[in-house]
């Protein structure tokens, strides 16, 4: 009987435990450069970071779509997040970096970055009033070390924006070929 009892405590003890861990779990946001801003994403939302990697082009492609990349073995199609923010393209360089998109949102696609990320735990945000420019922009919050804003963008309302696939009745998006 006193094993059972030990056994119903030490079960009891380790629910407590794996409950207290759960709740004290921090969200963290990936910090983005893009566009002379910095935008917030969950880090949730992101399967992996490519420093390395190859472009090919794909003829007649919109100007957001920047390519192709093979990462880890998978063929990614690659959106320019700078494009999607002001139209500009994000110059390739050695800093320059691919974010994938969790699959739970869009499978085999990544976000081109001019530079590396950071990651921060979310409380070390505070709320600010900033006008928000694209659908897919959230809220503005101030990071404790700078008074820029950085936009927290929602990734499911980014990939199901029609810019997001070169879709933009105020312009020719089309690439050269």
């Amino acid at each position: 009987m006193a094993r059972r009892t030990s056994l119903r405590e030490f079960q009891e003890r380790l629910a407590e435990r794996l409950a207290q861990a759960s709740a004290a779990r921090t969200e963290h946001w990936l910090v983005l450069p893009a566009a002379g801003h910095r935008l917030l994403l969950p880090l949730t939302d992101a399967s992996a970071i490519a420093n390395e990697f190859t472009l090919a082009p794909v003829p007649r492609a919109p100007a957001c779509y920047r390519g192709l990349a093979n990462v880890r073995g998978n063929l990614i199609g690659v959106v320019d997040l700078c494009w999607l923010e002001n139209h500009t393209p994000t110059q390739r360089s050695k800093r320059a970096q691919l974010l994938v998109l969790a699959t739970r949102l869009i499978e085999n696609t990544a976000l081109l970055l001019p530079e590396a990320v950071g990651l921060r735990p979310l409380e070390s945000f505070t709320p600010m009033e900033h006008p928000l420019s694209r659908p897919w922009h959230v809220r503005a919050y101030r990071a404790p070390d700078d008074d820029r804003p950085c936009i927290l963008i929602d990734a499911s309302r980014l990939i199901t924006d029609p810019l997001f696939y070169g879709i933009d009745s105020g312009s020719s998006l089309l690439g050269s070929s």
